[in-house]
């Protein structure tokens, strides 16, 4: 008599989809908040204006980058950087406030 074999995949368990489902949410947030906070801080550094000022009949030239109106953008994407490394740092409860931290971080820099 001649046998039969078939591959039969593993059973998976119930904890593995929503497990990965949990870890790619946190890695798109983490990537998110990274290229805010890079572009953040990249618009601090950038001219934004320049002009050239007339000052006793000689001509001054003058810019502002971002950094020379205010320095909070900037210093709340550092913080939204320390932030993200943080997210690897605590748990359950702890990753909810940083997480809040990290959206405040967010909407100051955009207010």
């Amino acid at each position: 008599m001649d046998y039969v074999t078939a591959a039969v995949p593993h059973p998976r368990s119930e904890g593995e989809g929503p497990a990965r489902a949990g870890r790619r949410s946190l890695a798109v947030a983490l990537m998110s908040g990274a290229l805010g906070a890079a572009v953040a801080l990249l618009a601090t550094r950038q001219r934004w204006s320049e002009g050239i000022a007339t000052v006793a009949g000689d001509p001054f030239p003058l810019s502002a980058k971002g950094s020379d109106v205010t320095g909070v953008p900037a210093a709340l994407a550092i913080v939204g950087l320390a932030a993200l490394v943080a997210v690897f740092a605590v748990r359950r409860t702890g990753r909810f406030a940083v997480s809040a931290l990290l959206a405040l971080s967010g909407a100051g820099i955009v207010a």
